[in-house]
């Protein structure tokens, strides 16, 4: 009778394990991306018009048009829906000033937040002097730099694991646009007239997902745990008789 009275306690177990393993459904494990920066020939003409040029911050690539961005599993962070909250790249894009000797901004670490429809960066710029006054530099650390439109699904389970979307009809935000043309020595008047009106392009969030098995919940191992205790117990009656 008593070893009978533990074959109700075994199969709720049983159930209650197979239950939990697969609660939380497939987890998914990121190997490869990228944050690519394309701008467009209108805003990079209008930033020659006010002297200023644009290179690739290292690691990052620059062909002429696009600034490419790599990232690792660290740098991306999604929620339990498996859409992406956030991408960050490796290296980013500098800012100098043909016209006023000194004036650059490097910006790095450029975070992608697809739910938002905003491009963050970390940004630092440097001291320089000229007729105007002096700047002193200063560094600036998730600064929004760009808003845009979403295209395309940033969920990795939609997109089979192969997601591809980008934030489009980039502007400069309204905390970025004072920050960058001072640091660069650009006149608030042209600041005003210019950088408002410039569709800088597109960002493309690029990556690659696969998925893992799912691990065990605590509740899992708690039952885990009933169970090796009921077989143990059941065992040991089973030597006595």
């Amino acid at each position: 009778m008593r070893y009978t009275s533990f074959k109700p306690l075994l199969a709720a177990f049983a159930a209650a394990l197979s239950c939990a393993a697969h609660a939380s459904g497939p987890a998914y494990t990121f190997t490869d991306g990228s944050g690519i920066l394309t701008f467009t020939s209108n805003s990079l003409a209008a930033l020659n018009t006010a002297g200023v040029t644009v290179t690739a911050a290292a690691p990052a690539s620059f062909d002429g048009s696009k600034i490419t961005m790599t990232s690792d599993d660290a740098h991306v962070v999604w929620n339990d829906k498996f859409d992406i909250q956030s991408m960050t790249g490796y290296g980013g894009f500098t800012l100098t000033s043909s016209t006023t000797k000194g004036a650059q901004v490097v910006l790095t670490n450029i975070q992608l937040d697809p739910t938002a429809a905003i491009v963050y960066a970390d940004a630092v710029t440097s001291s320089f002097s000229n007729s105007f006054g002096a700047y002193q530099g200063k560094t600036i650390s998730h600064m929004a730099l760009f808003s845009g439109n979403l295209v395309g699904s940033s969920n990795i389970v939609a997109s089979g694991g192969n997601v591809n979307t980008a934030i489009q009809n980039l502007a400069l935000s309204s905390v970025s646009i004072p920050e960058l043309g001072n640091a660069l020595g650009v006149p608030t008047f042209i600041q005003q007239a210019l950088f408002p009106s410039i569709n800088f392009g597109q960002i493309a969030l690029v990556g690659t997902f696969k998925p893992t098995v799912a691990v065990p919940e605590p509740s899992t191992y708690a039952l885990m745990g009933i169970g090796l205790v009921g077989l143990t117990l059941t065992q040991r009656r089973r030597a006595r008789k």
